[in-house]
């Protein structure tokens, strides 16, 4: 046998049938024809089917570990709402008097805490504030994220509440403060949603898991 590597040909994602996709109709079919033998059953088994194969479907369905980005003395509020969204999984937050710690720690210190809560993230989610673009350490964790090839969103969280100062006012993309050598900005790559004002907390809800799946799928570093 020799030493030459063996190159398996991925299938085209239209050719690819998980086992579970045959499983859930077969025994929706088997359970539909002992409730209605003949073709009622069978009909009855494609439904029940359907519906096994959704619920596989939501329990397979994995959370992607993300990084959020903010401004803590600001924002710590806001994001905390993000947080509670279930359909992610961020890094776990610290409090006010861990922060000033680990800030007290020096920037060595800082920079160790960022680099490890980083460390296995897929997604870099910067969530901004009124001030949040003038922030060092955002900064240093957007080069970061970039330089690691992590996919990165922004998102304004002006609109949504604070319990201490309710909203605030809009804040600039910090992705505009990053240049490339050709002269274009992060910004040209990196999407950032304003989601609507009316009902902040509900759009990013309702779409923080396709924008994080897209800034994967779609990422350029």
């Amino acid at each position: 046998m020799n030493n030459s590597s063996i190159v398996l040909k991925k299938l085209p994602k239209e050719e690819f049938v998980s086992a579970s996709s045959f499983t859930a109709p077969l025994a929706g079919a088997f359970i539909g024809n002992l409730l209605a033998p003949g073709i009622g059953g069978m009909l009855m088994g494609g439904l029940i089917g359907s519906l096994i194969n959704k619920e596989e479907s939501k329990k397979n369905m994995a959370k992607i570990p993300v990084f959020y980005s903010f401004h803590f003395q600001n924002d710590v509020m806001r994001v905390q709402q993000i947080r509670n969204i279930g359909s992610i999984e961020g890094n776990s937050a610290v409090n006010a008097n861990e922060w000033e710690k680990i800030k007290q720690s020096g920037k060595t210190a800082v920079q160790n805490w960022i680099d490890q809560n980083m460390k296995y993230k897929r997604c870099v989610i910067v969530l901004i504030g009124a001030d949040t673009a003038n922030r060092p350490w955002v900064k240093y964790e957007i080069e970061r994220a970039w330089n690691q090839g992590k996919a990165m969103i922004g998102i304004h969280i002006h609109n949504i509440k604070c319990a201490r100062n309710g909203t605030c006012r809009k804040g600039d993309n910090p992705f505009e403060q990053f240049t490339f050598s050709d002269g274009r900005k992060l910004s040209s790559v990196i999407p950032c949603y304003d989601p609507k004002p009316t009902n902040a907390y509900m759009d990013i809800a309702s779409n923080i898991s396709g924008w994080i799946n897209h800034a994967i799928q779609n990422k350029r570093n």
